[in-house]
Parts: C-alpha cells; structure tokens; sequence
C-alpha cells in the first residue's frame, strides 16, 4: 500500500464534500454584498485546514513577517507549487487581491463566484492589453489598501522544473512600475508534501517564508534576476528541509495505516457480532416472553437487522400479544444505535394498540419516538414523544429496571391536549373516573402556555401523576402460577 494513501483519500473525499457544501451556501451570497461571499470563503478555508491538520497531519510555519508592511498595499510575487498555497492566502493576507486569467470568469458558476471575491482578471488577447489589464487592476486593488498576489512563473511549478522551463514573466514588474509598491518575495516548499496534480498528499510542517522586499527604482532586469536568484535558492533550501522531515518519517509510515487497517478489522467485526447478538436476542426475549409468562404472541414476524456499516437497526413488523392482564400490538417498531456501549438508541414505533382485561375499549397511540440511553439495566430516557389523535406526551426521565419485576420510575411529562385524553381513558375504564378528574384538575394548575408538566413515578405498583395516585398495576404472573390457579 503506497504511504499515507488512506489519509490522503479520506481528506481528498471530505475535501470535495466540503467545497460541494460551499459553493451551495455561496449561491445566495451572489445577491448579498461582499461581505457575505467573503464570510463563506473564509470559513471555506479554516475548515479545509481544520481537514488538513486532523486527517492529513499537515500544518504550516511563517516565517520572516517582519518583511511585510504592517498595513496598506504591498506585491507579493509568490512561488506557485500546488494548490495547498491557494487554500492559504485567506489566512495569510488581509483580503488579497489575486491576478488569474479572464477566461476563468467565464466558466459558468465559477466565474461569479471568481468576480465576487474580486480578483484581477488578465486579458490575455494581446500582449499589450495583458500590461494593461494587470496595471489597471493593480492601481485599483492599491486604491482599496490590498495586497496584491502575482505568481511569477504564471502557473504552478513543480519543485523539479528549472527556471529555464518556466521563467520569470515581466508582469510583477509591470505592477510595481503601476503602483511604486514594494514586492515582497514568498519562498515555500509546498510541492514537496502536496505533488501537483497527485492524490496522495504528505504530512509535515509547510514553510512559508517572506524575503526581504524589492524596492522601487531597479530596472526591469534587476528586478527579475534578484526576485528569480532569492525565490529559487531559499524556496531550494525550504524543499530540501522538507524532504529532511520526510525522511524521519519514513519509518513511521506504516504505522497509520496499519493501525486504521486493524480499527476498521475490529470495527466490522465488532458490528457483524453485535448484529447477531442482537437478532438472536430479539428473538429469546420473544420467546421467554411466551415460555415463562402467560403472554401469548398470535402474530409475530422475525426481527431483522440492517444498516451495516452505519448505524445499527433493528426492524419488528406487525406483533400482538394476548395474555390475561390484556392485549398488545404494533404495526411496526425499530431500534437504531451505533454498536457501542452506553450508545443513546432511537425507537420508533407505529400503530400502538393495547387493551387491559378490564377495559371497554382499548387504547390507540398513532406514534412513539424515544431517544433512550441504556446504562446496565438502568435506562436514561433522554427524549419522547407519543402521539394519540390530539394528545401528546413528551417524557425525559429515568426507569431503574434492577429490580425486574417491580422497576422504578421517575420521569418528567410534558402533557398537551391533555384532558379530553383523561376523559376518554376514564371512559374506557382504563382509570377511575375521580382519578381523571382529580389528575385535570391537578394538572389544570401545572399548565404552563396550555401543556402541563408533571412527573411519573412509581412506588411498589403504584403509578402517580404528581402526588396523585392514577393506577394500581397488576402483579406480573410466571406461567406456571397461571397454570395453578386454572
């Protein structure tokens, strides 16, 4: 496996993922002033560093600021080597102003994005209206107390290619004879940890170091052979400090991916391993429910569980369960979770009916989501909602089921459309009619904006609304008991 393949694929897939999402919120901005373009570009580029250091391992040092004017317009005549150094001018200048090619501004989309950051766009017809489209723009970038950032060599430039491969151009002499501005030369060895045009990236320590400024007053001639002779020698010597780091590196190089090999090993193993567990102990709870109660189940169908390699759930279609106290069932129900311990699980459920033996009707809820958190046999309800025609109830709380057969409850509610709900479950026989007037009336002064908001607890079999009493649940009955008593 080549070195740093999987980082470099892992940062190449976020990175495109990252610019997809931007150049979405920048559409807007097209409408807005450029203040809002700029503040999406911005966190544009701090994101993709945050990518570069944590996936990558590469950062970058500065070096030399004190050959940069501390405000005002001043040339940066820049070495070019990939596009790690675009990504960068937002950190390192105050608002630049970068030259680039017109034809850019054409290319649909792009090009409106191009012109609202506000560049200097080349007109390269002619040799003539090249000068005079830099020199234009540069007097107007000036005006705004800019910096201005030319590439010498016109493109990117391999660390491998001469200067007499790719020459010096005239045109950062052009813009200090516009604007009388210094140019302030920018070593780097950028090329060295992000080849052009290459997938695989290096992790290191970018140098970008700032060379002495070139004043105003030398001839075209001087200009170049200064900014050409202190560019490539100290940007020679960064390349070579660079491939130095790599080399105390090399040996470490397997380590990554090895170790991400064996986490992603363990992660699929660990995921197919709890999928079983949990299917199969679906499946026990099921039948222990039938095997050691009196609860019988007239309709069930095999769990199912899915989402590899993302989110484990658990799948229940249609289940109705008859037995002496009653009868329960759902049209649907799951159960997803990251396969980890304390991991919160989302439960949904669809069409809840149950009915007690001594009910005239039963009781239909339409939904049910809960967030829960299982803590050993202690479970954190960190959010619910059940849905019953109007009637809502939210709950957050805790149910303490160490002791099986007689678990506690303390649990806050949240209670909307609440009193036609008691009058309809006082009906139904499902409370005691004075036990529903006393709980609306009770709730009545709990109500805050129309939802009371109460607490659920439980004490022996007793369930209480507040201080209210509200239900006497019935003994749980091992089958064997039941058979007794027939």
């Amino acid at each position: 496996m080549p070195p740093y393949l999987i980082r470099s694929t892992l940062y190449n897939l976020c990175f495109y993922g990252l610019t997809a999402i931007a150049c979405i919120l920048c559409l807007p901005t097209l409408f807005l002033p450029r203040r809002a373009f700029m503040s999406v570009v911005h966190a544009f580029v701090f994101c993709n560093h945050f990518l570069e250091t944590y996936i990558l391992g590469l950062t970058f040092e500065v070096r030399g600021l004190e050959n940069v004017p501390a405000s005002g317009s001043y040339i940066v005549a820049s070495k070019h080597q990939s596009a790690y150094e675009t990504t960068k001018l937002h950190i390192l200048f105050d608002d630049p102003a970068i030259i680039l090619k017109k034809e850019l501004l054409k290319i649909p989309l792009w090009g409106q994005y191009l012109a609202k950051s506000d560049v200097i766009a080349i007109d390269r017809s002619t040799p003539k209206a090249a000068i005079e489209s830099i020199q234009e723009g540069a007097k107007r970038m000036q005006a705004q107390g800019r910096p201005i950032i030319i590439f010498p060599q016109g493109t990117r430039v391999s660390p491998n290619v001469t200067v007499k491969q790719k020459p010096y151009k005239i045109g950062v002499v052009r813009l200090q004879e516009a604007t009388n501005l210094p140019i302030i030369p920018l070593a780097m060895n950028t090329g060295v940890f992000w080849p052009r045009n290459v997938w695989i990236k290096k992790p290191g320590k970018i140098v970008f170091e700032f060379l002495p400024p070139i004043e105003p007053g030398l001839t075209p001639g001087k200009i170049l052979a200064s900014l050409e002779k202190n560019l490539e020698e100290r940007s020679n010597a960064l390349m070579d400090e660079a491939r130095i780091q790599l080399a105390g590196k090399k040996k470490k190089n397997w380590v990554l991916p090895i170790v991400f090999l064996l986490l992603v090993i363990a992660y699929i193993a660990n995921w197919l391993v709890v999928a079983r567990h949990i299917e199969s102990g679906a499946i026990n709870i099921l039948d222990n429910l039938e095997q050691n109660t009196s609860a019988r189940l007239v309709e069930r169908t095999p769990p199912v569980v899915s989402g590899f390699p993302g989110r484990m759930t658990l799948s229940l279609g249609p289940h109705s369960l008859l037995s002496p106290a009653g009868t329960g069932q759902f049209e649907s129900f799951s159960a997803s979770a990251w396969p980890f311990f304390y991991m919160p699980i989302e439960i949904n459920a669809q069409k809840l009916n149950v009915k007690g033996r001594f009910w005239t009707e039963a009781q239909d809820f339409d939904d049910l989501h809960a967030v829960i958190r299982p803590r050993g046999k202690i479970y954190d309800i960190l959010e619910s909602e059940a849905v019953s025609g109007t009637f809502k109830i939210r709950a957050k709380g805790q149910i303490d089921a160490r002791e099986e057969s007689n678990p506690e409850i303390n649990i806050q509610l949240e209670l909307e459309n609440y009193q036609p709900f008691l009058a309809d479950l006082a009906r139904k026989k499902i409370i005691r009619p004075q036990a529903a007037m006393f709980a609306a009336a009770g709730l009545k002064t709990m109500e805050h904006n129309g939802i009371a908001i109460v607490t659920l607890t439980k004490k022996d079999r007793s369930v209480y609304l507040g201080p209210l009493k509200i239900m006497e649940l019935p003994p749980l009955r091992r089958r064997n008991e039941f058979r007794t008593q027939d």
